[in-house]
């Protein structure tokens, strides 16, 4: 059964247990305050906000990130790159980031107290990989007085570069926990890898290796990089740091993104897909033409067409049309811009959130439901894809031993063999061995042709393919290197698209909230300006 089915079943349970013992409740006890949580409670919770608040769907970090990369285009202030302090996603996963980590604190002190000592080891890798992220889009943070179990009210503010090298040693700490004996160990309260120890000691030593790499234009990194390398012990295939949703809409445990896309009946959606990401997949991007003349079997799994032969006619009158797909163009004042297509736009399909396959048929995504499109996709926050495309980036840029081609060729297979099981799960076809084996031989050619700066741009172009639905690491990804090539909607030739703001470095503080309640707060972050740390 899925575990998140579990998890809520489980909270349901507790609810009526406590209901049951009220007449037993001391009238001094909040029993909105227990005194202690269960590890697995606490696990389980820090988890679900953890994955929730840096994945695509609201309130996920990835939701504006998805449009600053250029994989979808939203009707927000996003599309103008004009993120601001009050908006939901920044407000809301900072809050809900901080809670978890709390969880996580209270977790790490509760298990190693009671010679849990796996218990701590999983907190502590995941209160690394939460603090990772928030170092990366806001830059500083409160980190030294966040990291107990006991609440401080006006945390200081910690130096983003000053947190990093922390978070190695909470990661050595977590997998020397993970090696202890144990009283008791997570199984199905573990969202990720249900209680697998070695899956987690592999996540831990490929998150040191992403991070080493995230930071490896501030800092030499090649001694400890290949150090991990040589040490062989690094994620696996089908060791995908995700985490999978249900398929229930009563509670409803699906798929962010999926319930905002899916569950509109009139008008609404949320993402639509970037026309410049469908030129490129489709092989014929003049704005980007890196990928000229290849064109990627995944765009059925990525997106489907609400439109189709026998469903030709657009709700409104469109802005962007390509046979079937419809979209509007990233910061468009265009005189279509504004028409609701909620019935024609192409809408993220099977792989993005377990939507909908593309087979051509075309059906209205306010009906699609049941076996057609469940909700279950993952989100994939550290798939083994993403790491080999790391990997890649390292040998490429001689950071690392290891043959650079061959890490690209093996990071691009294991994204399709990601793909096709996604279709293995939504019931869909999957791609064949043949399709993959051109698409990849296609793309090795033009590696093979290219200058090492143009090797490099491959690897992130594909690598920002492939991680299609985890915008944020692209995210990171544009900033380190700056590739892939980024949308410019002043030098598209298009008379109606144009943004007057530069390119968001970092994103702003939340407000009202952390500057106006905090007094140890810094200055709001000029999100234009202010880079993070480990940007040159």
């Amino acid at each position: 059964m899925n575990r998140i089915n579990n998890y809520i079943k489980y909270g349901v349970l507790t609810v009526a247990m406590l209901l049951l013992n009220a007449c037993n409740l001391d009238i001094n006890t909040d029993p909105n305050n227990p005194s202690a949580v269960s590890t697995a409670q606490l696990l389980t919770n820090a988890q679900l906000d953890i994955v929730n608040s840096i994945g695509s769907g609201s309130p996920g970090l990835s939701n504006p990130a998805g449009v600053f990369v250029h994989q979808v285009t939203q009707r927000s202030t996003n599309d103008q790159y004009a993120i601001t302090g009050q908006d939901f996603a920044g407000t809301q996963a900072w809050a809900n980031l901080y809670r978890a980590i709390q969880n996580l604190n209270v977790l790490s002190d509760q298990a190693t107290a009671n010679q849990q000592f796996t218990y701590a080891g999983v907190a502590q890798i995941m209160k690394a990989l939460a603090f990772s992220y928030m170092v990366d889009v806001w830059g500083d943070v409160p980190f030294t007085e966040a990291s107990t179990a006991a609440k401080i009210q006006f945390p200081k503010f910690d130096k983003g570069q000053d947190i990093y090298p922390q978070l190695f040693t909470l990661i050595d700490e977590g997998i020397a926990n993970l090696a202890k004996a144990s009283a008791l160990s997570p199984r199905t309260d573990d969202l990720i890898y249900a209680g697998n120890l070695v899956r987690w000691r592999q996540f831990a030593k490929s998150l040191k290796l992403k991070l080493y790499n995230q930071i490896r234009l501030v800092q030499n990194v090649s001694a400890p990089v290949n150090a991990l390398i040589a040490e062989d012990d690094l994620m696996k295939a089908g060791g995908n740091f995700s985490l999978n949703y249900g398929t229930s809409s009563a509670p409803d445990n699906r798929h962010p993104a999926f319930r905002e896309d899916y569950n509109i009946t009139t008008t609404g959606r949320d993402n639509y897909i970037s026309p410049y990401f469908h030129e490129i997949l489709l092989g014929t991007s003049t704005l980007n033409p890196i990928l000229t003349g290849i064109q990627d079997p995944r765009i059925p799994y990525y997106y489907f067409n609400q439109l189709s032969a026998a469903r030709p006619n657009a709700q409104n009158a469109v802005e962007y049309r390509n046979g079937n797909f419809v979209s509007i163009y990233f910061s468009s004042q265009g005189p279509n811009q504004g028409f609701d297509q909620s019935s024609s736009i192409a809408i993220i399909g099977l792989y993005y959130c377990g939507g909908r396959f593309d087979d051509g048929n075309g059906v209205s995504a306010a009906g699609v439901s049941g076996a057609s499109a469940r909700g279950d996709g993952p989100q994939r926050i550290l798939p083994y894809h993403s790491h080999l495309f790391t990997r890649a980036e390292l040998a490429q840029t001689g950071v690392s031993t290891g043959n650079a081609k061959q890490l690209f060729s093996d990071a691009i297979n294991a994204a399709f063999a990601e793909v096709n099981a996604s279709a293995a799960r939504g019931g869909a076809p999957a791609i064949t061995a043949a399709a993959i084996k051109e698409y990849v031989d296609a793309v090795l050619v033009k590696y093979d042709a290219a200058s090492d700066s143009g090797k490099l741009e491959l690897i992130m172009t594909e690598k920002w393919i492939s991680n299609f639905g985890f915008a944020l690491e692209s995210y990171n990804d544009i900033r380190r290197t700056g590739f892939p090539k980024i949308y410019d909607p002043n030098t598209d030739g298009i008379a109606f698209t144009n943004v007057n703001r530069g390119y968001p470095q970092s994103y702003p503080y939340p407000t009202p909230g952390e500057l106006q309640l905090n007094p140890n707060a810094p200055a709001q972050r000029v999100v234009a300006n202010d880079k993070v740390f480990w940007q040159k």
